[in-house]
């Protein structure tokens, strides 16, 4: 029994071999070509026929990812044709080594793949394009690395990728902006004006390689250098006769490409490009002020002149004065914008022999630094002292003090009138109210004379010289009132009047109560009124009526 069943189960199997090969016979109309070989057999059919419908080509894209990839980028010949069905022009089933592809190379229409064959381009032989050395394609590349067939896709139109670059990227990968296709030379397309480098004058007369030179000499193929050399000035092809005179180098400044000799018109030549700019006043000189003839020059004329120093060109207006201290700096003090007015800051002025102090700050330069007699302004003084700019408005009063000091003993730079003299050091100390006394209520010049010299010395220390004596000289003595023995510089009123050891009355008792004025009355003598101190009588009825004597 067990024998029987394997026999039909053998059976079984072979008849199902026989049936699956006689199906697959009568649908499969042929054997693959050898790129699709991967795909034989019953269950692969649906990777690229749809159920029931022709071959739409969608599910070629599922594998031919570069096709997709032209599709997606609108550019190409299959993106040209893609109205068409793929089967248009692929066909398969047809044996391992049929050729999928099917076109005319002679008849094929190369305007659908976007690249017209111009010029030169229609009479090259296909493979001499489409060869691997110039795909770009990545997609392609790796296609070709599994099969090694000859494909027609993967190339750029860009044309470098077929075309040596001879100017070894110095004008970028357009060809076409200056070459055509019927032939590389001459550069008809090529437009000299776009250039950093206007051709005109004499530039434009000359031939194109007397610039553009070979990038090598040891290159075998020749590669013109078209960005060439640094043109802001003339030097990368001509040579100055100027020689080291203008470091600069700025031809155009001065000359024009029609002819060395012709000077631009209505140009002026730009100074900054030299070591010596022009700035301030020296802008309106006239050139040949400094570059004056007589020196040998190619110009005939001194282009290179010394401008270390101003003394170089101008005279030194101080004589010398100031060369040993600031060695003819003269842009210590002035500016090329003009000689006056002097650019010294008063700062500076600290470190001289005279700081500017007090009303000396605010003292304009020309106060003190004048003319002299031979027409310049005066910057060294000798001797310096307050003399040597001040009038003495003592007329000499003080000669013999001022012998070995200054003026500053009484005077400052911030005020002229004295603030901390010591009136202590003179005859007369100011004592009470004399120290809150203005200076100029004593010290007048002689009969109040204006424009006189204020007295100073010899000022008469007398009360009855400034005071107006009040008592109608009841107190002189030899012709002089001792205002002191009453009186102090306290005030008027500030009594110093010992009434018992004074006068020929002391008081006592209830008289020491009795206002001054009750026993001193006032009395008008000669027109002037005036309270009688002397001489009064003492005794007791002069001043008490009859009767009025009370009892203590």
């Amino acid at each position: 029994m067990p024998t029987l069943i394997n026999l039909w189960r053998h059976a079984v199997v072979l008849l199902g071999i026989v049936v699956q090969q006689t199906t697959f016979a009568q649908f499969s109309p042929g054997e693959l070509s050898r790129a699709h070989e991967q795909l034989e057999g019953m269950k692969n059919c649906t990777r690229c026929h749809e159920v029931g419908a022709t071959i739409s080509g969608a599910k070629c894209l599922t594998c031919h990812n570069e096709i997709q990839a032209s599709l997606d980028a609108k550019r190409g010949y299959h993106f040209n044709v893609s109205s068409q069905q793929c089967i248009a022009c692929h066909k398969d089933h047809l044996g391992k080594d049929s050729r999928i592809t099917k076109f005319d190379a002679k008849t094929f229409d190369h305007a659908q793949t976007g690249f017209l064959r111009k010029g030169k381009h229609g009479s090259t032989e296909c493979a001499n394009c489409h060869a691997k050395k110039n795909i770009a394609d990545p997609a392609v590349l790796a296609i070709l690395s599994k099969n090694g067939r000859s494909t027609y896709l993967g190339l750029s139109q860009d044309c470098l990728s077929c075309h040596t670059d001879k100017h070894n990227g110095t004008v970028g990968r357009d060809c076409s902006k200056c070459h055509g296709t019927t032939a590389w030379s001459p550069v008809a397309g090529f437009d000299h004006t776009k250039t950093k480098f206007v051709l005109d004058g004499r530039h434009a007369r000359v031939a194109c390689a007397r610039c553009h030179t070979s990038l090598e000499a040891k290159e075998k193929n020749t590669l013109l250098l078209f960005t060439t050399k640094n043109f802001e000035d003339c030097s990368p092809c001509h040579a100055t006769p100027h020689g080291k005179e203008l470091s600069a180098k700025a031809c155009a400044s001065c000359h024009t490409p029609e002819d060395w000799k012709i000077q631009r018109a209505g140009a002026k030549f730009n100074h900054d490009l030299t070591a010596f700019k022009l700035v301030g006043r020296h802008v309106s000189v006239p050139c040949e002020k400094c570059h004056t003839k007589g020196t040998k020059s190619s110009a005939g004329k001194s282009l290179k002149l010394a401008h270390k120093f101003c003394t170089d060109c101008h005279e030194d207006y101080h004589k010398g004065i100031f060369a040993a201290a600031y060695k003819n700096d003269c842009e210590r003090c002035h500016t090329a914008a003009g000689f006056s007015p002097s650019t010294f800051p008063p700062a500076a002025h600290a470190a001289l022999r005279l700081p500017l102090k007090g009303a000396h700050a605010a003292t304009p330069c020309g106060e003190c630094h004048v003319k002299g007699g031979d027409g310049r302004k005066r910057f060294r003084f000798d001797p310096l002292s307050c003399e040597t700019c001040h009038k003495d408005k003592h007329g000499g009063q003080f000669a013999r003090q001022m012998a070995g000091q200054s003026c500053a003993a009484c005077h400052s730079t911030i005020d002229w009138f004295p603030k901390d003299f010591d009136h202590s050091k003179t005859a007369f100390a100011l004592a009470g109210k004399h120290a809150q006394t203005p200076c100029r209520d004593c010290h007048k010049p002689p009969n109040g004379t204006a424009g006189v010299v204020v007295r100073y010395k010899g000022t008469p220390t007398r009360c009855e010289d400034c005071h107006k004596e009040v008592h109608a000289g009841q107190f002189a003595a030899g012709g002089e009132t001792e205002c002191a023995k009453c009186h102090q510089p306290l005030g008027w009123k500030a009594l110093v009047f010992d009434h018992a050891s004074q006068s020929a009355f002391p008081l006592t008792g209830a008289h020491l109560k009795v206002e001054c004025r009750s026993c001193h009355h006032e009395e008008l003598i000669g027109g002037k009124t005036f309270n009688r101190y002397k001489p009064l009588s003492t005794r007791c009825e002069s001043c008490h009526a009859p009767g009025m004597i009370g009892d203590g």
